[in-house]
């Protein structure tokens, strides 16, 4: 079903990757772990949602383009449960028209990126929410 989920490092952020496609998965778990990132991965958003008992992530990187379902439905649960409304949400979408990013804004999603963004590439706009949700919060 996916990975394990645990912090192995207090200063590696933790993602949550929920992707569908099993290439594009692996492909950005092992370029985020590269770049630094503590990564749990899972084939779909709602499995790894209904087993997150334990360390909470950093950042949630969602496959919002399923083909057999709604992808924006694991974003509403995510944003609709207490636990995890705050936590920033990017999604990966298979286009990025202006639909996709106004759905996205819509939804809470903090950024939204292509599924053909290279890991290098979706690693520094994780690390850019961080930041951005890191000094919205010391601002407060």
């Amino acid at each position: 079903m996916g990975a394990p989920l645990r912090r192995l490092s207090p200063v590696r952020p933790l993602v949550v990757l929920a992707v569908d496609n099993e290439e594009t998965r692996a492909a950005y778990a092992y370029g985020l772990a590269a770049s630094g990132f503590d990564v749990t991965t899972s084939d779909e958003a709602t499995a790894w949602h209904s087993r997150a008992s334990g360390a909470r992530p950093s950042i949630i990187v969602a496959d919002v383009s399923g083909q057999q379902r709604d992808g924006w439905t694991p974003v509403r649960r995510f944003k609709g449960d207490p636990r995890m409304s705050d936590v920033p949400i990017v999604a990966v979408a298979a286009e990025m028209g202006a639909a996709t990013r106004d759905r996205a804004r819509r939804e809470g999603c903090a950024a939204v990126c292509l599924n053909t963004c290279p890991p290098d590439v979706l690693a520094s706009g994780l690390r850019a929410v961080l930041e951005r949700v890191h000094d919205t919060r010391a601002a407060s």
